[in-house]
């Protein structure tokens, strides 16, 4: 693949990069990200900005030069998006955005508060004691932080336990599909920058659900769960970002 590496700063609204312990969690559990990816992400994040409407043909030439870069990566990102169900390729090739993808991140959460809840229920029966000292020094290590080092090490637990809760459900096609749901949490972080109010909510909501998986509660687990869920949604900072 060729590509020119002169490439234009990010838009305005990506310029809040997912912090490195997000990057750390992430690689833990085997992601990477790739020019690729980054060019997915750029597309669907205009598609929800609503830079890119339903209906719209999307244009590898036009895109390629926007973002200055060859046409490989356009199509590949534009192939993705087309096997996600957020673009449509015509017989043609050329992808035009479905009807309704601006809503693809309220629809991932939406579709979390299916999955999650049964899955931290399973998980508080399975996880083993080694996994919940991790997490458990992962949430104490917050406290001692401040500033944007506090913020990074509360995303950094946010990540850890909702992936460690997926990858210990005994569930494999659950596990594949929270870690799918997860996979779209990196472009809402880095979408916009959430209050110290929002994080610090969270936080908390997240120690109840490790207190609850560590009881063995599953009950306690999935509905505690369900409420940090509906609570994210309410305090959500944009009406399509979550």
């Amino acid at each position: 693949m060729i590509v020119n590496r002169k490439r234009k700063p990010p838009p305005a609204e990506s310029r809040h990069p997912a912090p490195p312990a997000v990057r750390r969690a992430e690689r833990d559990h085997d992601t990477t990200q790739t020019l690729v990816e980054e060019i997915y992400e750029q597309i669907l994040l205009r598609i929800i900005r609503g830079e890119f409407s339903g209906g719209q043909k999307l244009k590898s030439t036009l895109l390629a030069k926007e973002l200055r870069v060859s046409r490989t990566p356009i199509v590949q990102a534009l192939q993705r998006l087309a096997a996600d169900g957020i673009v449509a390729l015509e017989p043609n090739k050329r992808a035009v955005v479905q009807p309704g993808a601006e809503n693809w991140l309220v629809g991932i959460h939406q579709l979390r508060e299916l999955l999650e809840p049964p899955a931290v229920a399973l998980a508080a029966q399975q996880i083993p004691a080694d996994e919940l000292d991790r997490l458990r020094q992962l949430a104490d290590a917050a406290p001692r932080r401040k500033g944007s080092d506090w913020a990074e090490a509360v995303r950094c637990f946010d990540f850890a336990l909702h992936l460690a809760i997926a990858d210990h459900t005994g569930n494999l096609p659950l596990r594949e599909a929270i870690r799918k749901c997860w996979s779209y949490k990196r472009l809402s972080y880095s979408a916009v920058a959430e209050s110290t109010r929002s994080l610090q909510t969270a936080y908390e909501q997240h120690l109840a659900i490790l207190d609850a998986i560590a009881a063995r509660d599953s009950a306690t687990a999935s509905a505690a769960m369900l409420y940090h869920l509906r609570s994210a949604a309410a305090m959500r900072p944009e009406r399509r970002i979550v």
